[in-house]
């Protein structure tokens, strides 16, 4: 059984992995992946045990994730058809993971309610009207997004990613790290809706 705890992590750790790469060039990082400046610092919780990590990545594996080829600074982005693997395989991955915290209902749709009852507990302070005000507009566009030859229709996928970049984009400023760099990085987010979140994590014990 999955706990608020370890939906946070699912929802960040995908990040590492979620590296979509937009096809015109001034979408995409401009260094190495991992190297960019951690801009805003996200609060999240680690795992609370190895079995609730395992399912994580067991789920990523049954789905067959793995990286699209191709750099992710310049040079030649994925094919369409590499991208569309990928996406499909985080799609299903995604949603393995929402299933085993029950956040998916009986009929395969996302349960709002449970989503937001967890993203109510775990985001306080200033980052509650900000986190409730991106599960409730991410959560409504989730569904939109799926693509009706999607194998893994859930929109669980298009939540998480929707999510982490709302976050990002709705930063307090006692977190935001004020920085040319960063602003720059806030500029390509906001015109870039398939790039790459990046996002520092502070962990609570």
């Amino acid at each position: 059984m999955f706990t608020s705890a370890t939906f946070t992590v699912f929802l960040f750790a995908v990040t590492l992995t979620r590296g979509q790469i937009d096809e015109d060039p001034e979408c995409r990082p401009s260094g190495p992946p991992g190297k960019e400046p951690e801009c805003c610092t996200i609060p999240m919780k680690l795992f609370g045990d190895e079995v609730q990590e395992a399912v994580v990545k067991n789920c990523f594996d049954e789905a067959g994730m793995k990286r699209p080829s191709g750099p992710h600074g310049g040079g030649s982005p994925p094919t369409a058809e590499e991208m569309a693997a990928h996406i499909s395989a985080h799609e299903c991955a995604d949603e393995c993971v929402f299933k085993s915290g029950n956040f998916i209902k009986s009929d395969g749709g996302l349960d709002e309610d449970a989503i937001k009852a967890v993203i109510a507990k775990l985001f306080t302070g200033d980052w509650a009207p900000i986190a409730t005000a991106a599960v409730n507009k991410c959560l409504a566009s989730a569904k939109s997004g799926v693509s009706a030859s999607a194998k893994c229709k859930s929109g669980a996928y298009q939540l998480s990613k929707c999510f982490q970049r709302e976050l990002f984009l709705g930063c307090p400023a006692s977190l935001w790290t004020e920085s040319t760099d960063c602003s720059a990085i806030k500029a390509r987010i906001t015109k870039c809706p398939n790039a790459k979140v990046p996002i520092g994590h502070h962990h609570k014990h």
